[in-house]
């Protein structure tokens, strides 16, 4: 079975969410799945967001999960540079939404898994799974795959999106980053009110112009860097292998620990996240002609908090914040962060890794993004999360971004490390 020729039929499917339609791409999975003699069940909350699973084989335990989602973000044809749902190659790469996030590892999902069922070898069981609607949030994919599962995966461990392979991250060579960890996510709305008048006659009180100071005291904003368990191991084990000189066992809580960090993430910018809570201001609205003053004015900031970090006591901050603007803060969607310890699967996964990248370093992390991986983690799965393909670090923007596009000879190695574990 060609990867590549199966990952170019999928992303021409529109999984776009919304609205999050997943019937067609559920389809084309069971249809690759029976095929090879595999018995694949489809449930979801409602027919148009269907969920994927399929006991490969095995019967020890624990055993492994094999998860992705199926649906994409939307994207603007205009902006690409080839039709978005195209699948269109050029230049040794293959353009398409999703090809990054996460058909690209459902395909080497799938491929490795029916080539392990094929093999006769499988002792421990394996499932593969493919989740809808995990681009605005999950409740009616991962979340309700979770509440309703049909049978037991047992004592098992899941293997999820939230990681990658950077070129020269960390100094010149091959860094996999092994997500154990997931930053949480707090979403919140500002809004103000005030009179609506003539814009000839501006004041203090109209609501889009206390909406623009709220929002820019929380711009401005920069949360003091800090250290957690998570990340801690990931400077040990780079500080282990002499890839960087600060070493964490040696910071000692104390307010020099700011500084040293600071240093740190100017010097690995991509660190930066990691130490800190952030605040990105994402959405504005307010008003409807230039010459008119709106009455209403509002604006979303999603923040992502640090392990340890309550959303409650983040969402109250950011009140405090913005006190003297007189707007209101509301949550719209909290998840506190979620983790899994390292285990043995993290062996597996680094020797799968090694056995295509013999000169890779593969690294726990925390994720600054989050994933359905927090649903199977509390329905007692221990879950990791890596793409284990190998991006340049410039291409690690294209994640949701414009020229979404994969290397092709990358689907055929990371196809092969998932065999391979």
């Amino acid at each position: 079975m060609d990867p590549v020729a199966l990952l170019r039929e999928y992303i021409r499917i529109d999984t776009s969410n919304p609205p999050g339609d997943c019937r067609a791409a559920a389809e084309l999975l069971c249809r690759v799945l029976v095929e090879n003699g595999l018995v694949p069940i489809t449930y979801g909350a409602r027919p148009e967001k269907p969920n994927v699973l399929c006991h490969v084989g095995g019967t020890e335990e624990p055993g492994l999960v094999l998860i992705h989602h199926m649906d994409v973000v939307p994207a603007k044809a205009e902006e690409w540079s080839v039709p978005p749902f195209s699948a269109e190659v050029r230049n040794g790469f293959l353009y398409g939404r999703g090809t990054l996030d996460t058909k690209g590892l459902g395909v080497a999902h799938l491929c490795a898994a029916v080539e392990a069922a094929k093999s006769g070898k499988l002792r421990r069981k394996l499932f593969f799974v493919a989740n809808a609607d995990e681009e605005v949030g999950g409740g009616e994919g991962a979340e309700y795959f979770v509440k309703n599962l049909p049978l037991s995966f047992g004592r098992a461990f899941g293997m999820n999106e939230g990681g990658i392979g950077v070129r020269d991250i960390f100094g010149p060579g091959k860094f996999f980053l092994l997500n154990l960890w997931e930053k949480g996510p707090l979403w919140l709305k500002l809004s103000a009110s005030g009179r609506a008048g003539h814009g000839s006659r501006p004041s203090e009180r109209d609501a889009p112009a206390r909406l623009v100071r709220a929002l820019t005291r929380i711009a401005d904003y920069r949360d003091p860097a800090r250290m957690t368990e998570p990340v801690r191991e990931m400077l040990r084990a780079l500080f282990a292998q002499r890839r960087i000189d600060l070493d964490p066992d040696a910071l000692t809580g104390g307010p020099e620990d700011a500084a040293l960090l600071e240093a740190f993430a100017k010097r690995y910018p991509e660190t930066d996240p990691l130490f800190r809570n952030t605040f990105a201001i994402t959405t504005l609205a307010a008003g409807f002609k230039p010459n008119v003053i709106p009455a209403q004015a509002e604006g979303t900031v999603d923040c992502r908090i640090l392990p340890g970090e309550d959303p409650e006591r983040v969402a109250a901050q950011v009140r405090e914040m913005v006190r003297e603007f007189d707007v209101s803060v509301e949550v719209l969607f909290a998840e506190k962060p979620s983790g899994s310890p390292r285990g043995p699967l993290f062996d597996a996964m680094a020797d799968a890794v090694r056995s295509v990248h013999p000169d890779a370093v593969v690294l726990p992390y925390m994720s600054t993004g989050f994933t359905d991986s927090r649903f199977f983690r509390s329905a007692g799965v221990e879950t990791y999360g890596l793409l284990p393909l190998l991006l340049a670090r410039e291409d690690l923007g294209r994640i949701h971004g414009v020229d979404e596009k994969i290397p092709v000879e990358g689907i055929r190695e990371m196809t092969k490390v998932i065999a391979a574990l």
